[in-house]
């Protein structure tokens, strides 16, 4: 038990080094990584009206906002970026629980075919917004 004592305390001492000091910068989030969770995140969006209507740029929103809770969203190659606007290929697919039921959620998933569209981006200050999420 003492040596599992001693392990214990050399650990705590070593753990900064192993930790480094930190860094007081922000951490910088690329282009990529933002419109990924743009769209891997759509179908958690989708559970609630506001969330959803926030993913879109002003007015682009669909109306079958639940069509695409009972989906899940996957990047599948790179995204085109060109100024403001970017194209993104999208996996579309089924065998996930909607997020925008009456209860919070379907009780079994959906049973939505697996297709590929692609998807328009747009920059709106530092982050992007979708502007046309076609299902298929």
């Amino acid at each position: 038990m003492k040596n599992v004592s001693k392990l214990f305390i050399v650990a705590l001492l070593a753990a900064p080094a192993l930790v480094g000091c930190g860094s007081t910068d922000p951490v910088q989030v690329t282009d990529a990584q933002n419109l990924n969770a743009q769209v891997e995140g759509l179908g958690d969006a989708a559970g609630d009206e506001e969330s959803f209507s926030k993913a879109f740029v002003t007015g682009a929103a669909p109306e079958n906002r639940k069509d695409y809770g009972a989906r899940g969203f996957q990047v599948v190659g790179e995204a085109t970026v060109d100024g403001d606007s970017a194209t993104v290929p999208v996996k579309i697919f089924g065998g996930v629980y909607s997020t925008s039921g009456k209860d919070g959620g379907r009780k079994k998933p959906s049973d939505a075919t697996e297709t590929e569209q692609v998807w328009t981006l747009q920059r709106n200050g530092d982050v992007w917004k979708i502007k046309d999420a076609p299902l298929g």
